[in-house]
C-alpha cells in the first residue's frame, strides 16, 4: 500500500500528504507550525478590490476597463510596466495630428528654438542680478551716511517726543490743580475739563489784552496833554 502511495503514478496531492504524514522526529512543534501556516491560505482582511490587490503586491494588473485600452492609458501602461506589459513601444510616440496640434497650441518646441531662448533669458537674468548686486554694492557705500542720518532723525524724534510729553504732563498736572482733584488723561470727562481750562485761558488773555490796550492808550493820551 505504501508502495503504491509512493509510485511515480501517484498523484501530487496523495504526495504532499505523505510528506506531511512524515513528519521528522527531531522537527521541533515550532517549524511544523510555520510549515501549516504558510500551506492554510490566509484571510484577507485589506478590503481591497483584487485588481488594487494585485497593484499593492507589485503585480501588473490585466485590462479590465475600456479606458485601459486608449492611447493615453496604454502609453502610461507601458511608462510603470514596460515591455511585459505587452503594450507595442510605437504607440509612445506622437502621431503627426498630436503634433501638429502641439504646434497650433504652442507646445510643440524645436531644439535650437529652445536653446536659443534659454539663453536668451540666462543672458537676461544674468544682467539683472548684475544690476542687483551694482546697486546693492552702491547702497552699501551710502550706508554708513544713512545710518548717521537715521540715528540722528531717531534721537530728534526721542527730544521731540520727550518735549510734547513733559508739556502733556504739565498740563495734566496744571489742570488737576485748578479743578482740585486728580482724574485720569484717559476719562472722556478729562477733555471736558481740558476745553474748560482752555476757554477760560483765552478769556483771561483777551481781558489782560484789551486791559493792556487801554492802558497803552491812556498813557498815550496823557502825552499828548
Amino acid at each position: 500500500m505504501f508502495g503504491r502511495l509512493c509510485s511515480p503514478t501517484c498523484s501530487s496531492a496523495v504526495t504532499r500528504a505523505v510528506r506531511r504524514l512524515s513528519v521528522p522526529v527531531e522537527k521541533t512543534l515550532e517549524a511544523v507550525a510555520t510549515d501549516i501556516e504558510r500551506e492554510t491560505p490566509r484571510k484577507d482582511i485589506s478590503a481591497l478590490k483584487p485588481r488594487h490587490r494585485v497593484i499593492a503586491a507589485g503585480g501588473m494588473p490585466p485590462l479590465e476597463f475600456e479606458w485601459e485600452r486608449q492611447r493615453n492609458a496604454q502609453r502610461e501602461r507601458f511608462g510603470t510596466y514596460g515591455l511585459k506589459s505587452g503594450v507595442d513601444p510605437s504607440i509612445c510616440w506622437p502621431t503627426v495630428e498630436e503634433i501638429e496640434e502641439e504646434k497650433a497650441i504652442g507646445l510643440y518646441r524645436e531644439y535650437d528654438s529652445c536653446l536659443r531662448e534659454m539663453k536668451a533669458l540666462k543672458q537676461k537674468r544674468e544682467a539683472k542680478e548684475a544690476a542687483r548686486l551694482a546697486e546693492l554694492e552702491k547702497n552699501l557705500k551710502k550706508y554708513p551716511d544713512q545710518l548717521a542720518k537715521f540715528e540722528a532723525s531717531q534721537v530728534k524724534a526721542e527730544k521731540e517726543r520727550d518735549a510734547k510729553e513733559i508739556a502733556l504732563e504739565n498740563r495734566i498736572r496744571e489742570i488737576q490743580e485748578y479743578f482740585g482733584y486728580w482724574m485720569d488723561p484717559k476719562d472722556p470727562r478729562f477733555e471736558v475739563m481740558l476745553q474748560q481750562k482752555e476757554q477760560e485761558e483765552k478769556k483771561v488773555c483777551h481781558v489782560a489784552f484789551m486791559l493792556k490796550s487801554h492802558v497803552a492808550f491812556m498813557l498815550k493820551s496823557y502825552q499828548i496833554l
